[in-house]
């Protein structure tokens, strides 16, 4: 019987002398947790779940409960003692006891997969786009993915990795636009999907008009200001005359900060303005030809009261384009606007081409879609993550669009403004378009398409999205339109948050320049545990386990220090401080295990029959067996919280108590032969943990570093 069981046992017989119905031995033993610290005692009963039947507050019923079980467990040779923390009782349990432990996990019970749970889980992660980069930040995503992929599959369910690339999409016209400027030109040997990530970023470059012109504003114009005049019906109204060249236009404006011959931005009719068409409009009885333009409008700043001024000698009647025109941006006889036009006029024909599937561009882009996946795979199997399955974006597509229309011909989904969609007003999530009014499909659309492909191809029970938190709005909308359409497992959808990584420096920017490649990252991160770790094992260690260590150490230092972060936070890449061997790193609790190791060549062979558990009764022992006792609760609770951090959290700390115990209770030098055997199971079962542990954050261990 576990220290758990007994501790169950114990709250039901003291539960037996209140009125209610109260919970069962089984129900008891489903909410005991954990302790956060080992300090606090071994097992934990929450008394939050007596609060219904015993109608009073969880500090109260602890309170109540506290003498009958200190009556209970004076004859127990499991419990020690029971302290109340707040509306916890937390039990101590006897280190004869918990070292139970030792011998269960060095059998490998405590130490394998889970019975299974005969449920599906399907976990998608990784999701990159072809034709771009892969990157550090991408690594978030993959080391998030992997471990809740191990976690699970331990956990006792079967679980199908699935990755969904993005293999169409605007994103790859402008790759490929920028390729066709020098379709001779020489492609690497290697890392072809990076090659295409910098073609992508040269297409960003090209197309961010703010590189030609500080006003990249096509079809806006300077004009004078004439006269200014309170407007009949409207207190906060001005009529404004304006001089547009040889023309007079007349605008109704609500901004301030300006007066009769200032030179304005103005934005005539049939002319964009934050991507909306300007158009004639009657304003109270007064019609409006056009508009002027705030600061905030003309995105020169954030006040959206004041109308934007340009210098005084501004002619008027100019293309914003061209006052704003930077130097040495373009040659001289072009003309910023028409470039503009030129530019993404040619990239929607890319676009317009890649979506005919009889093009000949379609030869192309397979190429190079297959130069992306490729660097992906090597990528995935460098870092040891696997897939089971890959969607594409391409495959979805036309399903999804049939989805939506068979939805919106039973009367499920509605139209807006010519679109159709999900109507969540009165849950608060808005309105989820599905199809533009063009019939042209978004992202939501073949995220029914591939959620039902996943529920009736692969038959999965729960499903998992490893995506950042930006699309946190839009997976609520998924999985509620996922409910609306009568998919039972949309209740079992989970969208796996997380937040961004940056540099010291501050953000990654591809246009910068300052975004690590993978590549890179791999270099770096090889050249420089090479350099601080294995330099002192040349000419000792084979350059084969040099070369594997190092590998094995610079995955631990990429996936732990993704882990060992709140999933919603934004987390810094910084290299120097993940690899350290004396903080909370993945390279630390690697050396961690290697010193379990260590103690075992130097110690020798023990018979387990030999060890006396009643040995160890040190408080750094008792803390060390107090963890071993808590692994089982934090793979758990890991699984259920969708959060590998919790099971680092736990392992540094089992690192650090074992470290302890290894400074003040000897091994190799302890008193007797009987303890020394004893302290050295305990060594072993330390390393069998660690190695479970970090095998579940997707960490392959050494033996020596």
């Amino acid at each position: 019987m576990s220290a758990k069981e007994s501790v169950a046992k114990i709250i039901a017989s003291c539960l037996q002398d209140f009125e209610g119905e109260m919970p069962s031995v089984d129900e008891i033993l489903m909410k005991l947790e954990a302790p956060k610290s080992v300090d606090h005692g071994d097992v934990a009963f929450p008394c939050f779940v007596l609060s219904k039947v015993m109608k009073m507050a969880p500090p109260k019923i602890a309170a109540l409960l506290l003498p009958n079980i200190e009556k209970s467990i004076s004859t127990s040779e499991v419990v020690q003692k029971v302290v109340q923390v707040g509306p916890y009782l937390n039990f101590f349990v006897e280190s004869a006891f918990l070292a139970n432990i030792i011998p269960h996990i060095l059998a490998g019970e405590g130490v394998k997969p889970r019975a299974s749970k005969g449920e599906k889980v399907m976990i998608e992660y990784s999701q990159p786009n072809t034709h771009k980069a892969f990157h550090v930040g991408h690594m978030r995503n993959v080391s998030l993915g992997d471990s809740l992929v191990r976690l699970y599959e331990f956990g006792g369910y079967e679980v199908t990795a699935a990755n969904y690339i993005g293999d169409e999409g605007t994103h790859i016209a402008k790759c490929l636009w920028v390729y066709g400027m020098e379709p001779d030109r020489e492609i690497p040997t290697t890392n072809k999907g990076e090659f295409l990530g910098d073609l992508y970023r040269q297409a960003d470059i090209l197309l961010d008009f703010k590189n030609l012109t500080q006003y990249p504003n096509p079809g806006m114009l300077t004009a004078e200001v004439k006269t200014i005049t309170q407007h009949p019906s409207h207190d906060k109204w001005k009529v404004v005359q304006l001089l547009v060249g040889k023309e007079e236009r007349q605008v109704i404006c609500g901004g301030k900060g300006y007066k009769v011959g200032d030179i304005v931005a103005y934005v005539p009719p049939l002319v964009k303005l934050a991507g909306r068409l300007v158009e004639e409009k009657d304003m109270k009885g007064v019609t409006s030809y056009g508009v002027i333009c705030s600061i905030k409008e003309l995105n020169q700043g954030k006040d959206g009261e004041n109308i934007y001024l340009f210098p005084e000698g501004t002619s008027h009647g100019l293309e914003l384009t061209e006052v704003g025109r930077k130097e040495n941006a373009l040659a001289a006889e072009k003309q910023v606007a028409a470039e503009m036009v030129k530019r993404t006029t040619e990239v929607s024909e890319v676009l317009k081409t890649l979506e005919d599937k009889n093009s000949s561009m379609q030869e192309l882009w397979q190429e190079t879609r297959e130069w992306s996946l490729n660097d992906f795979k090597e990528i995935y199997s460098w870092i040891d993550c696997r897939f089971d399955h890959y969607f594409y974006e391409s495959e979805v597509g036309d399903e999804g669009k049939q989805i939506v229309l068979d939805a919106y011909e039973k009367g499920l989904l509605v139209k807006s403004e010519g679109t159709i969609g999900a109507d969540f007003q009165k849950d608060k999530l808005g309105f989820f378009m599905l199809l533009k009014s063009d019939g042209t499909g978004l992202y939501s659309t073949k995220d029914l398409a591939l959620a039902k492909k996943k529920f009736e191809n692969f038959k999965i029970d729960r499903s998992v999205y490893v995506v950042d938190y930006s699309q946190s709005l839009h997976f609520q909308q998924v999985f509620k339109t996922l409910e609306l359409l009568g998919y039972e497992q949309s209740k079992k959808c989970y969208h796996l948050a997380y937040g961004l990584v940056t540099l010291p420096e501050g953000k990654m920017s591809s246009r910068k320049g300052t975004v690590i490649s993978f590549s890179e990252l791999r270099k770096q991160l090889s050249d420089y545990v090479n350099r601080e770790f294995m330099q002192k094992h040349k000419g000792d260690w084979s350059d084969e386990e040099i070369e594997q260590a190092t590998r094995a150490i610079a995955i631990a230092t990429i996936k732990y220090g993704m882990l060992n972060q709140d999933n919603l936070k934004n987390i810094v890449f910084d290299m120097k401080e993940w690899t350290s061997l004396s903080g909370n790193t993945g390279p630390y609790l690697m050396y961690a295990y290697a010193r379990t190791q260590s103690i075992k060549r130097k110690v020798g062979k023990y018979e387990l029959n030999d060890c006396d558990w009643s040995l160890l009764s040190s408080d750094a022992e008792k803390v060390l067996l107090g963890e071993l006792n808590q692994f089982d609760a934090l793979v758990e609770r890991s699984i259920e919280q969708n959060k590998p951090q919790n099971l680092c959290i736990y392992l540094y700390q089992l690192s650090k108590s074992f470290s302890r115990m290894f400074e003040f209770c000897p091994v190799a030098k302890a008193e007797t032969e009987s303890l020394k055997i004893t302290r050295l199971a305990l060594v072993d079962a330390t390393g069998k943990v660690l190695k479970t542990g970090l095998s579940l954050l997707g960490i392959h261990t050494i033996d020596r570093m």
